[in-house]
């Protein structure tokens, strides 16, 4: 029987489950961008208040259908809410290399990435959550009229330094620490920001 209550379920079910597969299917054939929450609930055959109970909102169900330990945008959102302007390249980088260092966290991004690029839909839903999650909350920040340009470029120098370092696994960067990449590159980064100490 389906538990069409609103909010918390009274018993347990098969909910989550069905919800998570209806994500998948429709994040494979909408893409980010074109799957809405009340279309996977309807799908799922639960109420759309459910959704938002287990997963809070798109990017939660995103980040659990992939089987991320935290999504990128949520570490952006703890660096702009305890991050001085001067300080933000730093603190982006070494705290996104420490991250990526994290054994269950490259897990999750390495299946991630390595369906994206195996797979067209699977990009898709990847390129239209980084456009949307990511490079649309960094445009936000910056503001002004080539802000999504500029956001656009941090994340070619993020992602490019990411697969340097983990898929190619590119010498000397892949053995240089956190600390030593942040050192050489948090500079440029600085740059394409406008952000400058």
């Amino acid at each position: 029987m389906v538990n069409k209550s609103r909010g918390r379920p009274s018993t347990p079910s098969d909910s989550r489950d069905r919800i998570l597969q209806a994500a998948r299917q429709r994040f494979t054939a909408d893409g980010y961008t074109g799957t809405s929450l009340r279309a996977i609930a309807r799908d799922a055959d639960v109420d759309h208040a459910l959704v938002s109970y287990y997963f809070g909102g798109k990017e939660g169900l995103f980040r659990a259908v992939t089987e991320l330990v935290f999504t990128p945008a949520q570490i952006f959102d703890a660096i702009t809410a305890r991050t001085p302007p001067d300080r933000f390249a730093a603190t982006l980088l070494h705290t996104a290399l420490t991250a990526w260092d994290r054994p269950d966290y490259q897990a999750g991004l390495g299946r991630l990435i390595t369906d994206a690029l195996t797979t067209p839909a699977a990009q898709r839903a990847l390129r239209e959550y980084l456009e949307n999650e990511m490079i649309g909350r960094l445009a936000h920040l910056l503001g002004g009229t080539r802000a999504h340009q500029r956001a656009a470029a941090v994340a070619s120098l993020i992602s490019g330094l990411y697969f340097t370092r983990y898929i190619l696994k590119l010498e000397p960067t892949a053995s240089m620490t956190a600390e030593e990449l942040t050192q050489q590159l948090a500079p440029t980064l600085q740059t394409l920001l406008h952000r400058h100490p």
